[in-house]
């Protein structure tokens, strides 16, 4: 039987004469394909390990310049605290923004408050049926 005729049956003998299921240039180049794939999920991981490590580092750098970022607000607050204790303009300017921000923390808190208790009579409904 010739090579010709085995392959119209879908039979295939390859370089070895052994007798395959598949074309020995479609395994091939299957196998190839498998290789590469393997060889990108390596790319990929040790991709993957260096953003690891790279956000890692922004999310410390991110951090410090928060602390950074709070620490010159304070500052900056006791300074302007500072000049204000001199000067009764900036006193009074510096009571208004605070009842100002007050009265904001206030309506903020009331809100709040309105959606827990309509939380909390929605979770008693569902509990009871």
């Amino acid at each position: 039987m010739g090579d010709d005729q085995l392959a119209k049956a879908g039979l295939y003998v390859d370089d070895f004469n052994q007798l395959r299921l598949i074309d020995p240039d479609v395994a091939e180049l299957l196998q190839s394909a498998q290789d590469k794939s393997a060889e990108f999920n390596e790319q990929l991981k040790n991709f993957q390990t260096t953003t690891g490590g790279l956000i890692e580092s922004i999310e410390e750098f991110a951090n410090v310049v928060e602390t950074e970022k709070i620490r010159a607000m304070m500052l900056r607050n006791t300074q302007d605290r500072d000049m204000a204790e001199n000067d009764p303009v900036l006193l009074q300017m510096t009571i208004r923004e605070l009842t100002v921000e007050k009265e904001r923390l206030r309506v903020e808190l009331e809100a709040v408050r309105k959606i827990e208790k309509e939380q909390e009579e929605y979770i008693q409904m569902m509990t009871e049926h």
